[in-house]
């Protein structure tokens, strides 16, 4: 090879080194830097003349700096090629001492019989910062997927499921990881409705669409209950534009179908009330001209028999009178006379009438708030639905048994959503009459204050009784709860909004944090109706307890007695399958001592059968959660003192 040549090819092989786009350093056996190029210059920030004689080390931190020399000694006296290879991803340090991310690959040459190392690095910075970022994205994702509080459910082209948050898990009643590959037919009512979903997505997708309007479903729990459900789809796109899956957004509408029948129940009692009411209204001046002739005619009858016929026609035509008050009642049109009333005082008032209407089969006690409230209200409606209660609970207690009456004072707060789907909130005094009789089916509770609807045989009852107590309550700004259970009893509660005279306001308490509750307490629901259970289970989420739930006594004893690990259990009073919540308190008592226990029941204490509630604090549904958080606090502290 001529000199022209080896010079031009050198020439060529200076000017590729210098212009590689990684930084490419020979050094010697020493580790002494031969050659640098400008990238590595560029990279690492010194200058050519910096670093040529210097030893490599200089690029590299700890402990890589320490160690190196140690490499190149041992593999110069072994040959062992550790050093040599592929390469791998490790740290560079800049001059202003900056580390950053680097791939070197390390290559042996020979030049004139003496051994050189060649080092190729790129820099992985901006690779480094693109997984920081996708692991920022992906962080960002997984916490607003896991706390948006609906059901979100992620599946693949072949609708298995691929992800889901906490909130769907909650909803569907599945620990977290049951859901994930299995098919999404099991969130489905049936097959029909799964297969009918999947057609209106098929449908979707094949045209295009990027999202799913909302779709109303029938879906299941874990535990097999169905509730009716809104969904709404959108389409997850892959990298190019195909799709890749299906994320579902599920709201639960069992709430809001309730709230729903309960504004149409309502609606219903309005129009039957304003039909009542005109009808009433009418048949009230045909009676006042009845009576007033059949009063004239007294004049003019002299006969004994006549007479008496004249007395008869009159009662008949003043019990017609009185009938239509009622009516005139339960349609609101009535005219109330209100008096600032303190219930306890129209409650004992009462005593004497009502034990001599109950009989001496019936066991009437009372439980009477101290420093109850006033209410503004009409005191001869109030002892009216006091009798009509007291008569309805006699008349399903055939065998004898027992009738509380109980009065207390009830803050409600704007979350507490009774039974009916009704919601308010504020003060009220609360008065509640409780049975052990014969209970009421749903279907009943459903119809009970509507106008002439009766459960009893002909001649006993005209079906006006609640439906006046009704009439009445709503026309002074109440609400009426009926708690029932077929076999257990019923108890009405009657809510009368607090009395505050306009000059002296009563001055608000400080409202008692429920948050403050929780330390980190594990508690066990245990509650057998689906919607309840769910209310209670969200509330102490959100005071800040962990969760965990039965739907019955008999389940929560097995998950105890398997060593369940919880601070307190919080459960209902009457419950399926052979166990109520007195049992499960009893049976805690024993084998689980250490565990605090409060209960929950709409009937009155006295009432319940097995009420030997001793130290137990039961909790009166409906409870708000500032009740729920306080009761839950006084019951675990009172166990750790004894403990």
């Amino acid at each position: 090879m001529t000199g022209s040549t080896t010079d031009q090819s050198q020439s060529m092989l200076e000017a590729i080194l210098q212009s590689a786009v990684g930084a490419i350093i020979t050094i010697d056996p020493k580790g002494l830097i031969q050659s640098v190029n400008r990238a590595t210059v560029s990279l690492f920030g010194y200058a050519e003349i910096e670093m040529i004689g210097q030893n490599v080390k200089m690029l590299m931190p700890e402990p890589h700096r320490t160690q190196h020399d140690g490499y190149l000694a041992h593999h110069m006296t072994t040959g062992e090629r550790k050093i040599i290879g592929i390469g791998r991803d490790v740290e560079g340090q800049r001059k202003d001492g900056t580390l950053f991310p680097i791939h070197l690959s390390v290559s042996a040459f020979e030049v004139e019989g003496k051994r050189y190392f060649a080092g190729i690095v790129h820099d992985l910075s901006a690779r480094s910062r693109l997984q920081i970022e996708v692991g920022r994205q992906s962080a960002l994702f997984k916490t607003v997927f896991d706390h948006v509080p609906e059901p979100l459910i992620i599946t693949d082209l072949k609708r298995r499921i691929v992800l889901v948050n906490a909130a769907a898990n909650q909803v569907f009643g599945y620990a977290g990881g049951d859901l994930a590959d299995r098919n999404s037919a099991v969130l489905y009512d049936d097959t029909a409705e799964f297969v009918r979903v999947g057609q209106t997505i098929a449908t979707m997708t094949g045209s295009g669409e990027g999202s799913l309007r909302a779709l109303s479903v029938s879906l299941r729990r874990s535990n097999g209950e169905t509730f009716p459900g809104l969904l709404s789809g959108a389409v997850i796109r892959g990298p190019e534009g195909a799709t890749a899956g299906i994320l579902s957004l599920i709201r639960d509408m069992t709430l809001e179908y309730k709230q729903e029948d309960a504004r149409l129940k309502t609606q219903r009692l309005e129009a039957v009330g304003q039909l009542t009411g005109g009808v009433a209204h009418d048949f009230n001046n045909l009676l006042t001209i009845i009576t007033g002739n059949l009063e004239l005619l007294e004049d003019y009858v002299a006969d004994t028999r006549g007479v008496d016929h004249l007395k008869r026609a009159q009662g008949a035509a003043e019990a017609g009178a009185r009938l239509t008050n009622r009516l005139l009642t339960f349609a609101r049109r009535r005219r109330l006379e209100p008096q600032i009333v303190n219930l306890n005082v129209q409650v004992q008032t009462m005593l004497e009438l009502l034990n001599r209407t109950l009989g001496d089969n019936i066991q009437l006690s009372t439980r009477l708030a101290y420093n109850l409230w006033t209410t503004r209200i009409d005191p001869s409606e109030i002892e009216n639905a006091i009798l009509n209660l007291a008569i309805n609970a006699r008349d399903a207690m055939l065998d004898g048994g027992k009738l509380v009456i109980e009065t207390s004072n009830v803050e409600i707060d704007e979350e507490t959503t009774f039974s009916d789907g009704t919601t308010l909130s504020g003060n009220y005094v609360r008065m509640s009459v409780s049975d052990t009789g014969a209970g009421m089916s749903r279907e009943v509770q459903q119809r009970v204050f509507e106008p002439f609807f009766t459960t009893k045989p002909p001649g006993r009852g005209t079906g006006l009784g609640l439906s006046t107590i009704y009439g009445f309550v709503k026309q002074s700004n109440g609400h009426v709860m009926i708690y029932s259970e077929p076999g257990q009893g019923t108890t009405v509660n009657i809510y009368l909004p607090q009395y505050l005279d306009d000059n002296k306001s009563e001055a608000a308490s400080p409202a008692e944090d429920p948050t403050s509750a929780a330390t980190g307490e594990t508690i066990l629901v245990v509650e057998d109706n689906a919607d309840v259970r769910d209310v209670a289970v969200a509330r102490l989420k959100r005071i800040g307890y962990f969760v965990v739930w039965s739907d019955s006594g008999v389940d929560a004893i097995a998950q105890l007695s398997q060593g369940l690990a919880a601070d307190a259990v919080f459960s209902d009073v009457v419950m399926p399958g052979g166990q109520s919540g007195f049992d499960l308190a009893c049976w805690i008592a024993i084998n689980r001592p250490e565990l605090a226990v409060v209960l929950t029941s709409g009937f009155a204490e006295d009432v319940m059968a097995g009420a030997d509630t001793g130290h137990l604090a039961i909790l009166r549904k409906p409870y708000t959660q500032a009740d729920l958080a306080s009761e839950l606090r006084k019951a675990i502290a009172a166990k750790r003192k004894i403990s």
